[in-house]
């Protein structure tokens, strides 16, 4: 047998081969037989059918530098723990959590609550993610307080585990583990990933992008069986494993999920095109996908049946997929077998997505009626709330939320575009990326899920730009190389990267911590509704009798920590902004009264002077300006600085009285609070008659012109009329004691007549008409 002199020469530098007198023979013939007897077992049992989501193995440089990834993809999702932990609570972020705390411990708690006699707005909206949240807990100890803990954290284990798939899925795309550290670490730093995934922001979003990460990550499997001599089949069937897993998982955790599989349904059409223009087999290419989604489809409609999540529509999204699917898989096998150009094979697709969508209005026009909704409500809906504004709505908002990122990852996802059509390993990545960024500028709630595919993008970006400034390898994706090791730079090196890396991202980093912030509930706001928990405890205050009435971007956490009840905030988004620019205090008290315990204003609801926001928070119900005061609004806690302040709703005491006629007539007293203290006013008019008559809301000794007046706790609370001309006789006693009569104090025509009414404690002289 010819051997190669080079490769004959390495064998016996290596031992393998002995030089004897009559030629070479080898060393140990035994060993030999053995390893290469393991060789073809291990070559037959890559023929095996057992499911492989392979993790590449790592050297220690590699462990040390992924683990130092995920250590900074935890660290800056914890920038919330002061916020999140505050005292002895578990406060989380934003609004929307406090609706899985609740469902959460009702499932803890109510025994007439079970995963299959879920309400239909909790069974139609994220029952995956309650589920997995309740068992999490359940293994953990099942409490209430465990409970908080579980919301807390799972945003913190799902960045980990989304971070953990997005380095599998790069090393298997791009063969350099370089590229897959660098991935990790942009995602640890994109701004739009990090404040969704923060602690204590236990959103669904936070549940969604593990099940789209395994998704993408089965799909790249997928696509690289072809290019793997070693496990192929297991890559193929665990990809499948994966896609089927994904799919499921996304519909189930969110009402919204098939708009999320929809990229997995592009990216099959793309890589039939993909692959019919190369001319490979569709079906080898595709169809193990294909098989992933109809399984998908059989397992959510399993659970649709069995435990009655989600609406029929919803459920549907992965037959419809799978329908899909499979006629494009059955148009690329037939057009494998012509000689046409693959456009051809495009514009077939597109009029089968026609024909598909006139079909489906035809025969089901409920369902596409119920689509059309959706779509409307989920992508095209005009409303102020900031999740559903374009990424590209203002000039900066991008920069917000990707810092640089985007800008880096662009030119490759550009360049990966073409790429995809000689590597199907791309077209994941490409097609997820191009969607996501299609749905972000629509909406930028789908930033996060953006996020996965620009960390590829960029660690990609970003190792490139090590090599042009020639401190790093290029990367595998550009030359014929595979990566499977990495060198620890030297002093020069390490000091380079590490600027580049501050360079690139440096803005993402800064905002992290701000973004994440904007949805926190600050210490001053969480100690207001610590207070009004404790008052309505002493009151003995039960729901909705101790209703909380906010701004609706919090009103969730305050009715939480006050009653528990924080399902809903649906009436302080439909009533408070009406509330705070409206001026009339009187109407409002009526709609409210029997709704509403506390009201909390903040500085936001500033605006002029007469409205009821203003009148509150600036003024704390006393007169102003052109205003006269509220009656029925009583101010009774002000947090630190008077940044935020709680009313409670009353009846109002009513101080009724004489004076002047047609004059007006000011009442005050002095209101001591905790820690803050203000001068509360109102203003009235006398009749003709001289009669006044002015409510209050605050309890006090009040200045009634010259005299005081005693209003009690219970006057305020129950509408009591005080007598304001109590105390007036002793505003005449001076008067009497120099003359009996006073009604003639003299008979000089010429003089003033001086006249005693004896229901006001003033003196009026009819000379002086003011």
């Amino acid at each position: 047998m010819d051997v190669d002199s080079g490769k004959f020469g390495e064998l016996v530098s290596r031992g393998l081969v002995e030089e004897e007198d009559d030629g070479y023979r080898v060393a140990d013939p035994a060993s030999v037989d053995q390893a290469l007897d393991g060789a073809v077992n291990d070559s037959s049992d890559s023929r095996g059918f057992d499911i492989d989501i392979s993790w590449p193995e790592l050297g220690r440089l590699e462990l040390a530098g992924l683990v130092g990834a995920l250590v900074l993809v935890v660290a800056l999702r914890l920038v919330s723990y002061p916020a999140v932990f505050q005292d002895d609570a578990i406060v989380l972020s934003s609004n929307d959590p406090y609706y899985y705390r609740y469902w959460l411990e009702q499932l803890l708690t109510d025994p007439e609550t079970t995963l299959t006699t879920l309400p239909l707005r909790v069974s139609a909206g994220e029952p995956l993610m309650l589920a997995v949240l309740w068992f999490a807990t359940i293994v953990l100890g099942g409490t209430t307080e465990v409970a908080g803990s579980v919301l807390a954290w799972f945003p913190v284990v799902s960045a980990v585990v989304t971070a953990l798939i997005v380095y599998a899925g790069t090393v298997t795309v791009t063969d350099d583990r370089r590229v897959g550290l660098a991935s990790v670490a942009m995602l640890a730093v994109a701004p739009a990933h990090a404040f969704r995934t923060s602690l204590g922001f236990a959103d669904h979003h936070a549940f969604d992008y593990p099940w789209l990460a395994l998704t993408l990550l089965g799909t790249i499997l997928v696509a690289s069986w072809s290019r793997s001599n070693e496990r192929a089949h297991a890559k193929v069937l665990g990809g499948v494993a994966a896609v089927a897993v994904g799919v499921s998982a996304q519909t189930l955790a969110w009402e919204a999920g098939p708009l999320l599989v929809i990229a997995l349904g592009a990216t099959i059409a793309t890589m039939t095109l993909t692959t019919a223009y190369r001319g490979d087999s569709v079906l080898a290419s595709t169809g193990p996908l294909v098989l992933g989604v109809l399984i998908a489809a059989g397992l959510t409609w399993f659970v649709h049946t069995e435990f009655e999540w989600h609406t029929t529509l919803v459920a549907s999204a992965p037959l419809l997929l799978a329908a899909g699917s499979v006629g494009v898989l059955i148009t690329g096998i037939l057009w494998n077998r012509t000689d046409m150009h693959v456009a051809g094979l495009v514009v077939v697709d597109l009029v089968g997505v026609g024909v598909g969508a006139f079909a489906l209005r035809s025969m089901r026009p409920e369902l596409w009626e119920r689509m059309s909704t959706q779509v409307t409500e989920r992508l095209l809906a005009t409303t102020e709330i900031a999740e559903f504004q374009s990424l590209f709505g203002n000039s900066a908002g991008w920069l917000l939320l990707f810092g640089f990122l985007l800008l880096l990852a662009l030119p490759y996802m550009v360049w990966a575009s073409r790429r995809m059509f000689e590597d199907d390993r791309w077209t994941p990545l490409v097609v997820y990326g191009w969607y996501f960024l299609v749905l972000a500028a629509i909406s930028v709630r789908f930033a996060g899920q953006l996020s996965i595919v620009v960390a590829v993008f960029a660690g990609l970006g970003f190792v490139h730009l090590a090599a042009w400034i020639d401190v790093a390898r290029r990367p595998a994706p550009f030359t014929s190389d595979v990566v499977d090791s990495i060198d620890l730079p030297d002093r020069r090196q390490a000091f380079t990267l590490v600027g580049l890396f501050l360079l690139v991202t440096g803005l993402s980093i800064v905002q992290v911590p701000i973004k994440t912030s904007q949805i926190t509930s600050p210490n001053n706001g969480y100690d207001a509704a610590a207070w009004m928990a404790d008052y309505s405890e002493a009151e003995d205050m039960e729901h909705p009798e101790n209703y909380v009435f906010s701004q609706w971007g919090h009103n969730r956490m305050y009715n939480y920590f006050v009653s528990g009840e924080s399902s809903s905030y649906g009436f302080a988004q439909s009533n408070y902004r009406d509330f705070v620019t409206s001026t009339n205090g009187t109407e409002w008290f009526d709609r409210l009264q029997n709704r509403v315990g506390f009201i909390v204003t903040t500085s936001d609801v500033l605006t002029n002077d007469s409205t009821l926001g203003n009148q509150l928070h600036r003024h704390n119900g006393s007169r102003s300006g052109s205003t006269s005061g509220l009656a029925n609004y009583r101010l009774v806690h002000v947090e630190r600085g008077g940044e935020y302040k709680v009313f409670t709703l009353v009846e109002g005491a009513e101080i009724r009285g004489v004076a002047e006629p047609n004059s007006s007539v000011t009442v005050r007293t002095t209101v001591e609070l905790e820690s803050y203290s203000f001068e509360y006013v109102r203003e009235t008019q006398t009749d003709a008659n001289g009669t006044f008559s002015v409510g209050v809301a605050q309890p006090g000794t009040y200045s009634v012109d010259g005299t005081s007046v005693t209003v009690s706790e219970e006057a305020v609370r129950n509408g009591t009329v005080v007598d304001a001309t109590a105390n007036a006789s002793t505003a005449v006693e001076s008067l009497g004691s120099i003359e009996p009569n006073v009604r003639t104090v003299a008979s000089d025509n010429s003089l003033p007549r001086i006249r005693w009414n004896p229901l006001v404690s003033t003196v009026s002289r009819p000379d002086r008409a003011e």
